[in-house]
């Protein structure tokens, strides 16, 4: 099971579209998934406009192209594990974690596709009296009908 917390909306066009082939689509959480240690950041930002790369607390400055895209890519491979990522620009700021490696998957139950079944939502009871309640009236105007 995956969990999903939303940060905030981005402001301004200044956004991040890919993960190395994961489709972001702007989508801003906090956690982020990768295989690979060395992924290709790419994103949108104004024309030419700055951006702060900040990768647990190390920071590079990289400039948007004339057409507002960006794209970086780390150095050096990223280690297996959690890492802070932060990107800046113009005032906006997109933040999570990108966390490396597979072995935080279990590729045993994605293989099979197995899933959990979900429980039932709710509960029956409100049915079950207006259910009851319902056939009561109706027994009490048929007796008043007669």
């Amino acid at each position: 099971m995956m969990l999903v917390f939303v940060n905030g909306v981005l402001a301004g066009g200044f956004n991040m579209t890919s993960i190395g082939e994961v489709d972001t689509s702007g989508r801003q959480i906090s956690q982020w998934w990768y295989t690979s240690g060395n992924p290709t950041f790419r994103g949108e930002a104004a024309s030419g406009g700055e951006v702060i790369y900040e990768i647990d607390g190390t920071s590079l400055q990289i400039n948007a192209d004339s057409a507002g895209n960006w794209v970086f890519t780390p150095q050096s491979a990223l280690s297996s594990g959690d890492h802070t990522i932060k990107i800046t620009s113009g005032g906006s700021e997109i933040a999570f974690t990108l966390t490396i490696g597979s072995e935080n998957v279990n590729w045993d139950t994605v293989g099979k596709g197995g899933g959990g079944v979900l429980p039932a939502a709710g509960t029956s009871w409100p049915t079950v009296m207006l259910t009851f309640l319902g056939g009561g009236l109706m027994l009490v105007a048929k007796r008043m009908i007669r």
